[in-house]
């Protein structure tokens, strides 16, 4: 018989980070983890499903712009499966389809969007804000 946590043995975060470029994800893991979060990270979308069914997170970070499936058709589905996690859009273009990505994104449900290049300390600190601010459906 196996049994899952239904609370984490540890008071930090647990954050699902979701981003296609290797070298973008590890490079923001390592800043979120210094900066105090459990991060579990996803190469794309159908990852990051897999990781939030089956592992408590408190929020989730995935990037708009992705090969296959993106930060477009995750976010909607994401919030209709966990509509209590808060969700980060991030993308390197502040420009979609001649639509603001911070617009599109709020309205597909994320909680907030940043833009790259940023520092890890700011998506810190804007996870920190998603969690502590959402309020349950």
């Amino acid at each position: 018989m196996q049994f899952k946590l239904q609370w984490p043995m540890t008071s930090r975060a647990r954050v699902c980070l979701i981003d296609d470029d290797i070298f973008v994800r590890d490079a923001m893991a390592l800043g979120l983890t210094d900066a105090g979060l459990d991060v579990i990270t996803a190469p794309g979308a159908a990852a990051g499903f897999d990781i939030a069914s089956r592992e408590l997170v408190h929020a989730i970070v995935t990037d708009m712009n992705m090969p296959g499936t993106g930060g477009a058709q995750f976010i909607p589905e994401a919030r209709a499966r966990w509509p209590d996690i808060p969700i980060v859009a991030i993308s390197g273009a502040a420009v979609i389809d001649g639509r603001d990505t911070a617009d599109i994104a709020r309205e597909l449900g994320a909680d907030a969007t940043l833009i790259k290049p940023f520092r890890a300390r700011e998506l810190a600190a804007l996870i920190d804000h998603v969690i502590n601010t959402r309020k349950p459906s």
